[in-house]
C-alpha cells in the first residue's frame, strides 16, 4: 500500500512539473526584455535574432540555447523563467549592431 501511495504522489508530482513549465513565449518575452534594455528592437530584427535559438522542452523544465555554439540562454520552471547567460544579450547587440537603428 505504501508503494502505491509512493508512486502515485511521484506520478503528481511529475503532472505538476509538468503542467507549471514555462512556453516557449515565456522565454522570448525575457529575452527581448534584456534585449530593449538598451533600446527598441525592430520586429524582423527580432525575427532574424530568434532564429538563432532554440527551445528546447524537457517536460519538467525548459531551456533555450543558441544555435551556433549551443550555450543556454535561460532555463524555466515552474511557470518562472531565468536568464543563465548574461553574455548572451551583450553578444547579439555587437553582432546586430550594424543593422538598421540598432
Amino acid at each position: 500500500m505504501i508503494k502505491k501511495i509512493i508512486l502515485l504522489a511521484l506520478i503528481a508530482g511529475i503532472a505538476y512539473l509538468n503542467y507549471t513549465n514555462p512556453s516557449e513565449d515565456d522565454h522570448r518575452t525575457l529575452l527581448l526584455a534584456e534585449l530593449q534594455k538598451s533600446g527598441p528592437v525592430s520586429a524582423e530584427l527580432q525575427e532574424k535574432i530568434f532564429r538563432d535559438v532554440d527551445f528546447s522542452n524537457f517536460m519538467v523544465c525548459s531551456a533555450m540555447k543558441s544555435i551556433e555554439d549551443s550555450k543556454m540562454i535561460s532555463l524555466g520552471y515552474l511557470k518562472k523563467v531565468k536568464g543563465v547567460n548574461d553574455q548572451w544579450a551583450l553578444n547579439i547587440r555587437k553582432k546586430y549592431r550594424a543593422s538598421s537603428d540598432y
